[in-house]
């Protein structure tokens, strides 16, 4: 055999087994896409709008295990949930002939920070260290590749264990089960909260038993404190309790300084009956005068004058203000607080009844606290960190009812990019991505402050504007329209700049619609006329 004949029989077999991986990676992509394609989107999306609030963990459970199931592929599922100190076989689809007792696992520590930093379905590998030999080989027998935490902060609610028969590496599947992740730990921890509010409103029935002439001195948890455990707002919750501890105390005057929520927020100031202007101190000033208190005694406000730099002329407002005493008194572990007052209860009492408000008023601000922080992420959209739809429907029927009762315009614009597809297939996904999200700073950054700018989903994206008429509608969609042609957007990989334009369509209440449903009919036709006319336009409803 010639040199000749050997290159060709090796060109052919390079040929050949190119045509073979080509052919199994034409067939794993169209696998997948089918996949996708099962999937009823109008389906995902109502149940990604109402899964946190509107649904239980039993019902949002459920539709997870149809979705993984009917649309991701997965022919084998194992979810392990938390009870106690153990990770409990829940729920399994696909094996059989196991023992239960094999899918156990003692709960620890560092399974829990490793599952923590897990956003996107990781190989079983990266957290078999640690489980236990029989889960493992459990796992290996079912030959279950991938697994993802259901988690929320510090809270781990469970494991999904699963084996998919469609490509997992796609960004498409990662993301969807990423979301799937979100939603199901945020029914789960709202759950928890609820349970948390059911055991404080036990609490309350008990402790309002055994006092039905109110509260006494030696009530280990005051009643009227328990009476707030329905407030999920925290700021006004912390109103509320200072309220009560000003009434049970019998304080004639009273000023209340505390953290706020986040650190880079300003302090916060409760004040009652006190004489002239009390303003805040500063907060190297509250720090000193922290530091300088403590829970277990009452100090005279004459104590903070020397207690560090800049005290001493908070401590003047206090006398001038007609406050005599101040003790420490933090609303959780993280806020610290400062209470000073005048007249009321013996400083022993004092303290005593400030212990007993102690504990129960941290726990409910902590739960007001993190029961915000869910509900702000289940109205947020991750990308872009705008309103998500389930926002912007609570929002439209809020302001509809508003514009109603006050006989008042309001106007509603739904806009699309024009060329995603295009942006998408030239550059990847995680181009298109960038552009959205760059369009979501973009917006924030271009409307009033009474104004919602939502992602309502992929491209698309509405705004709903109180107070605006067709022309003021018509002014802001052709500035968005300008601002948007003249944007540079930019893109990582590969390092790029595009332009993009955007077609809008608008509609105005009640001049067009009567209800949200209806509005969003007519924006969404107008929308559909400028797409019609050749795109990058913008039209109200006719």
């Amino acid at each position: 055999m010639t040199i000749q004949t050997a290159l060709i029989i090796l060109l052919v077999g390079l040929v050949v087994l190119l045509a073979v991986l080509l052919s199994a990676r034409i067939r794993s992509e169209r696998k997948h896409s089918a996949a996708i394609r099962r999937m009823n989107l109008a389906e995902f999306s109502e149940f990604l709008r109402t899964n946190s609030s509107d649904g239980s963990v039993q019902l949002v459970a459920g539709k997870v295990s149809d979705l993984l199931k009917q649309a991701f592929g997965c022919e084998r599922i194992v979810f392990l949930r938390k009870r106690r100190r153990y990770l409990e076989l829940n729920y399994f689809h696909g094996i059989n002939r196991f023992n239960r007792r094999d899918f156990r696992a003692l709960y620890n520590g560092p399974l829990t920070e490793t599952l923590r930093d897990q956003v996107y379905p990781q190989p079983v590998a990266t957290i078999a260290e640690h489980l236990p030999s029989l889960l493992r080989e459990q796992l290996d027998r079912f030959d279950m590749d991938l697994c993802f935490p259901i988690v929320w902060r510090d809270h781990l609610y469970g494991i999904y264990f699963i084996r998919s028969t469609i490509e997992t590496k796609a960004p498409s599947f990662q993301l969807l089960i990423a979301s799937l992740a979100q939603s199901l730990s945020a029914a789960y921890h709202i759950k928890w909260h609820e349970d948390t509010s059911f055991r404080l409103r036990e609490e309350l029935r008990t402790t309002a038993a055994k006092d039905s002439d109110g509260p006494g001195e030696n009530n280990n948890t005051p009643h009227g404190i328990l009476k707030l455990v329905r407030h999920h707002d925290s700021e006004t919750l912390v109103g509320r309790i200072m309220e009560a501890v000003q009434s049970d105390l019998k304080l004639e005057r009273m000023a209340y300084v505390y953290e706020s929520q986040r650190e880079t927020e300003p302090l916060r100031l409760l004040k009652d009956g006190v004489h002239g202007r009390l303003t805040l101190p500063p907060q190297q000033a509250f720090r000193e005068i922290v530091a300088a208190l403590d829970t277990d005694s009452v100090a005279p406000v004459s104590k903070l004058t020397g207690a560090g730099h800049g005290t001493a002329a908070w401590s003047k407002q206090l006398t001038e203000a007609g406050l005599q005493y101040v003790i420490s008194f933090p609303l959780t572990e993280k806020r610290s607080g400062v209470l000073a007052w005048q007249d009321g209860k013996s400083p022993e009492q004092v303290i005593n009844r400030l212990k007993a408000y102690g504990v129960s008023a941290a726990e409910l601000v902590e739960n007001a606290e993190s029961f915000e922080h869910v509900m702000a992420l289940s109205f947020k959209d991750n990308l872009t960190g705008l309103a998500n739809q389930r926002y912007f429907v609570k929002r439209l029927d809020e302001e509809i009812g508003r514009a109603d009762r006050y006989d008042r315009s309001m106007a509603l614009i739904i806009f699309d990019l024009d060329e995603l597809k295009s942006i998408n297939d030239t550059y990847g996904h995680q181009a298109g991505d960038a552009v959205i999200t760059q369009m979501g700073q973009l917006l924030q950054g271009s409307i009033r402050s009474m104004d919602v700018v939502a992602r309502y989903g992929g491209d698309e994206f509405c705004v709903i504007m109180p107070e605006a008429d067709a022309a003021t509608c018509l002014a802001f969609m052709n500035r968005l329209h300008d601002e948007i042609a003249e944007r540079v957007f930019t893109i990582a990989k590969p390092p790029s700049e595009i332009h993009c334009t955007i077609s809008q369509g608008a509609a105005v209440f009640p001049r067009h619609a009567r209800s949200a449903e209806q509005l969003i009919y007519a924006a969404d036709m107008a929308l559909l006329r400028a797409k019609d006319a050749g795109r990058n336009h913008f039209f109200l409803y006719q």
